[in-house]
Order: structure tokens, then sequence, then C-alpha cells
């Protein structure tokens, strides 16, 4: 782990404690809190590449065959989609993405005449053999059972019927499609070590493989927590010897972003930050209900869960923010922020051949706009020489919830001459919960 690329403090509450004690003194004082009382630092280096920078760019569900349009996947170039269904399995590999089967959305939860499972297990066991003979040669990751954690409304049984249910799918489908096939789970709704735990010994003591282990992250009060969740299990399980022989190859986090982040970029961003740093393999951005009074679930309104607008195809603010950071995921060189609710993500080149900047601000618990300086480095690494002109595009990515987004708003844009290699750059007013996108070229 390469502890250079992210500024952790020891206690990650210090921030939200610090500003707390801040606004209290100014009370005190009887002053109100003002934008500039509160200011972020970020320090971006253009010579030093974060090197095994993996996408988490991802979905669940949120298309059917033919809609939304090819037009409005390929920018977000998603890697991993998690999918109940197997007409769309085409198009998903078509987009470039790794197609994530969730088994259980097939079999149904409850609405199975046959029951749960555990309830008759040679209908399940005949349900499996099927699945996996008439899908053989597509590659396939085999997602058994979504949340079996959750008694309502994803499973009813026990623990151990779980794993049970878990073992006979296992068994037949590395019957069927042999040693290669990617096999795991168990997709639980939380990160909760010790059910991770109990479900890899069972594996274990019945010879089982868990090629990828999977959990959701959906709690947005707890966003800072995201990579230190993957950290664990990667040094617990993953790299421990206790497991190697159950083959675990991957750690995806297959459902990202809660319900009330779901369409704000900062959350979004957070997120993001978050995976990359502690080296996830993939994640997939959940599908919720939509505001208002009248719910529809995202998950199945072909809206990309949510990020254009139902019908019309609209790109909303979660649709550009997944797409900037796309754009820039490749080429992904070294951030760091002082203050942990204010990530950055820092790129040398876009598709446009621009340098640029993602920046986000989340926080459940506190609302304070903040003003960043962005203190941008060894500039001669993207051909700026000293005393030569750059042009700096900030473009806002607003927290507007469902409304459409046709294209960023361009704040400023202005020619800057750079001192000896770097340059300071101020965005003032920073709000909670939005995302800003800074593209510097020569």
């Amino acid at each position: 782990m390469q502890f250079t690329f992210k500024f952790k403090p020891i206690n990650k509450l210090l921030p939200i404690c610090l500003a707390a004690v801040t606004v209290l003194l100014i009370t005190y004082l009887g002053q109100q809190p003002t934008v500039a009382q509160l200011r972020s630092n970020v320090t971006v280096d253009f010579g030093v590449p974060a090197t095994g920078t993996i996408s988490m760019s991802g979905m669940l569900h949120g298309i059917d065959p033919s809609q939304p349009p090819d037009n409005s996947i390929k920018p977000l170039q998603p890697k991993l989609w998690r999918v109940g269904r197997l007409d769309i399995y085409d198009r998903v590999i078509a987009n470039g993405a790794e197609f994530q089967l969730v088994v259980s959305d097939l079999w149904g939860y409850g609405t199975n005449p046959k029951g749960w499972p555990y309830q008759n297990y040679p209908a399940w066991e005949a349900f499996i053999r099927q699945l996996a003979q008439q899908n053989k040669g597509k590659k396939i990751i085999w997602d058994i059972w979504n949340e079996p954690d959750l008694k309502n409304p994803f499973w009813k049984g026990s623990q151990e019927q779980f794993f049970e249910t878990y073992k006979r799918a296992y068994k037949i489908l590395r019957e069927e499609l042999g040693p290669s096939a990617m096999i795991g789970g168990p997709s639980i709704s939380t990160y909760n070590k010790e059910y991770l735990a109990d479900f890899l010994d069972y594996c274990k003591a019945n010879k089982l493989e868990v090629n990828f282990l999977a959990w959701h992250e959906l709690n947005d009060s707890k966003i800072l927590f995201v990579d230190d969740h993957v950290i664990d299990a990667k040094r617990n399980f993953q790299q421990s010897p206790s497991y190697k022989e159950l083959k675990l190859q991957k750690i995806y986090v297959n459902e990202i972003v809660g319900e009330l982040a779901q369409y704000q970029p900062g959350e979004i961003l957070g997120y993001f930050y978050q995976l990359e740093y502690a080296k996830a393999d993939g994640a997939c951005r959940a599908c919720w209900n939509t505001a208002g009074a009248r719910k529809v679930s995202n998950c199945f309104n072909n809206t990309l869960t949510g990020m254009v607008t139902p019908n019309t195809f609209e790109p909303r603010a979660a649709w550009w923010t997944y797409k900037a950071y796309a754009d820039g995921v490749n080429s992904r060189v070294l951030s760091r922020s002082d203050n942990d609710r204010l990530v950055a993500l820092a790129s040398k080149s876009n598709p446009e051949g621009k340098a640029q900047i993602l920046l986000g601000y989340f926080d459940r618990n506190y609302s304070l706009a903040t003003t960043v300086t962005l203190n941008l480095g060894n500039l001669e690494q993207l051909g700026i020489q000293k005393g030569q002109k750059v042009t700096l595009k900030l473009e806002k990515i607003p927290n507007n919830q469902e409304g459409s987004v046709q294209k960023l708003v361009t704040v400023k844009e202005e020619n800057l001459s750079v001192g000896s290699g770097s340059l300071a750059y101020v965005i003032p007013n920073f709000n909670v919960h939005e995302g800003y996108l800074l593209t510097v070229s020569k």
C-alpha cells in the first residue's frame, strides 16, 4: 500500500471535531460562521503516477436490451455490471463491463412456487444445473444470492441454510462449468467481518471455493470507513494463508452509494476515492426509489440507476460525475487533501488530452461550505514550462437531485502564468454534496 497517496488523520473524526469546536467558539464570540472560516488544502503532483488504479465505474441493473441508448452508457466506461437477467448479457459485454449475475434474482425472493431454496433443495439444484447448461461459454461472474443477511425481503432462512444453499449451487456450477468459472459471494448488505469469516470457514470446511468476496457499502454517513473495510478484508481473508485453498481472487463492493447520496456528486466521489485507495477490484452503483410521493424503482426504469431521466434519457449530475471519473481513471496521479471529506481525484490526461482534477465534498452531518486551495505541482510533466501561461477551466457538478444537467456550467476560465513548475488555485464557496471539475491545458 502506498500511503503517500492519501492523507488520513489517525482519528478520522478529527476534522469534524475541529470544525465543531470552531463553530462553538465563533458562536460564543457572537459571530456567525462564514465560508472563509473553513478552509481545505489539496495537493496534486502530476509527476507521481498512482500505479495500479482500478476503475470503480459499475452499475446494478439499470438497462434493458435497448434502453437507454448506448450513447448514454459508453461515456461512463462501466467495468462491472451486476444484473438479475440474461437478456442484456451481449449489451453489457459490448459496453466493456464484466457481467455479474445475481442468481437469486432469477429464482425469486419468496415468489418462486417451489419456495425458498432450503425448502426444496432438489428444485434449487435442478434450477442451477439448467442455468449453467444454458449459459456455457459465457463470461459470467456467478453471484449466488443477494443480501442473505437481511431477513426481509431477501432471505427468510438461517445463516446456515444460506451456506448450504451456496454449497449446493457451487458444486453444480463447478461440475457443469469447470475450474475456471468465477463463483462467489456472499453479497451481504454491509461489511460484517464475523459473517464473512463464518461464510469462509464454512466453505473451507466443505472444500468450496469463493473466487470473489462481496459485500455492500450503502451507509452514506460512513463513507470514510469504506477503504478500511476493503483493506481489512484483504488482510484477513484474501491474503491470509488460512484461506488459500478458497482461491479468493477478487474483492468486489458490488453495491455502493446509499439512497440519500444517489444524486449527490460529492458523496459519489467520496465512495470512488475510498475504493480506489483501498484497491478494490470493482464496484457497482446501487439503485433506489425515485424521490417524491410517487416512488418508482431506478433499478428497472432504464435510467442507469437514476443517472439519466426516464424516457428522455437526459443526463443528471450523477451521470456527469461518473463520466468525469471515467475520463480520468486511466492516468491517475497523486492527490492529497487535508480534509478527509474533501476528496480529489487527479489525472494527467483525459480524452481531450487535458489534465483534470475532480473534487467532491461530502458530509451527512455538517453543512459549512469550504474554500479550497489547490496546489498543482510538477506541471512540467504536462509539458508546461516556467513562465508559460496555462488555461484553467472550472466547471461545477451541481447537487440538483433529479433535475437534468444538459452540460456542466463553466464557473470561470482563465489564463495563469506558471511560476516554478507549480501554481495555486482557489475555489471559494465549495458546498457540501457538490463536485467540481478543473481542467488544465496549455
